[in-house]
């Protein structure tokens, strides 16, 4: 399918079945900038992943100063790689996402793209019954706030790792840090939580070798839980 509004860039795109083989978690960055279309293209790559009600409470900061990925880098527990990477984009999740403004904002561009105001209305309210309610109450009707946010933001993160991986681009998908320092180093505000850091460049030396993985067998059931799986590779 294709991704409305990227930004144009000539480099060919290579395909999602053959970086599934071959993707591994950069260790090291040559430290070579990321030009800004291909930046825009991977930005714009995860603005577009789904998100419940389609509230997108994913946040997003681009951090290519030298200095202040060296502040960055010093909140994330000391990892090389973050100084190294062309960028790192810092992906954080807004814990006010189904309420005040950006609800707002959410439905009136649902209204520019032909969603009715009855549509709309009916969506705003499902989301003020379950978001309004008291987090993880007894009739299970409101989720926990900061997993709901984690979920969906790592579908972004994951989204813009896969378009920068596609765009000939190494990643390294980053959870070590301490999320107080890093929103510290980054001005975040208390409602918004720090989810993950992705950098991207170009791999200094040599890749990691492939670890492997575990059987489909032992990881994948059918139904339920512990049955066996059986499908067949022909269809």
């Amino acid at each position: 399918m294709k991704i409305p509004n990227l930004e144009t860039h000539s480099q060919e795109e290579a395909l999602l079945s053959e970086l599934l083989k071959k993707r591994r978690a950069t260790v090291s960055f040559d430290g070579s900038l990321v030009p800004d279309n291909i930046l825009l293209t991977i930005l714009k790559a995860g603005i577009e992943s789904p998100s419940g009600y389609n509230l997108q409470p994913w946040r997003f900061i681009v951090v290519r100063d030298a200095e202040q990925k060296r502040h960055l880098g010093e909140a994330a527990m000391g990892q090389a790689k973050v100084e190294e990477a062309g960028v790192v984009i810092v992906c954080c999740g807004d814990l006010h996402a189904p309420r005040s403004n950006n609800l707002d904002e959410v439905l009136a561009e649902a209204a520019k793209h032909g969603f009715s105001e009855d549509q709309n209305q009916r969506v705003r309210e499902v989301i003020n019954k379950t978001f309004n309610a008291p987090a993880g109450n007894a009739m299970g009707i409101a989720p926990d706030y900061a997993v709901w946010v984690n979920r969906h933001v790592m579908i972004a993160f994951t989204t813009m790792m896969w378009m920068a991986e596609a765009l000939g681009y190494d990643t390294a998908p980053m959870e070590g840090f301490f999320e107080d320092k890093v929103k510290s180093v980054l001005t975040i505000p208390d409602h918004v939580r720090v989810v993950a850091l992705l950098g991207i460049g170009k791999l200094k030396g040599q890749d990691k070798p492939y670890a492997g993985r575990r059987k489909l067998q032992d990881i994948c059931f059918m139904e339920k839980w512990g049955e066996n799986i059986n499908l067949n590779e022909d269809g």
